[in-house]
């Protein structure tokens, strides 16, 4: 049977319903959703003409608390969000611990183009496509007149 957490303020569940579930399925398999351990960093990717961008959301982080790998074609940030001090939470949304995260990169990026970039909060990771796989403008050729 699962448990229901009651916080101090007397909320019978908390406003984040991701924390709950994920609570409920670590109780159940024994581990969290995604394979997220503690805190959680959400990610958005894109792809532009020539580039692979995921941004990552690490509020508070530095860059010294990060680690980013890249492994058998997938991006791997790993990092660890850590309480300042230890205290009693009335009411906490908030997300503490190690966390990871895996990004399978496409075939057609470049692992040895990344960059990162850490600015307010948000890790920012490209990726250039490799040179094959980038847009090509071909030029039409004029059929040359016979005489």
């Amino acid at each position: 049977m699962l448990s229901t957490r009651t916080h101090k303020l007397g909320f019978p569940f908390s406003a984040n319903l991701r924390n709950e579930l994920d609570d409920a399925f670590s109780q159940m398999f024994g581990k969290s959703l995604n394979g997220l351990e503690g805190a959680y960093s959400p990610l958005s990717v894109w792809e532009e003409d020539s580039q692979y961008h995921i941004a990552m959301d690490v509020p508070g982080m530095k860059k010294e608390e990060l680690s980013l790998d890249i492994q058998d074609g997938y991006l791997i940030l790993t990092g660890e969000r850590k309480t300042v001090e230890e205290r009693e939470f009335l009411h906490n949304e908030r997300r503490y611990g190690k966390f990871k995260r895996v990004v399978q990169l496409p075939d057609w990026a470049d692992p040895a183009s990344v960059k990162a970039t850490l600015d307010s909060g948000v890790l920012t990771v490209v990726l250039d496509k490799k040179l094959e796989m980038q847009p090509k403008k071909i030029e039409i050729q004029d059929v040359p007149k016979s005489e």
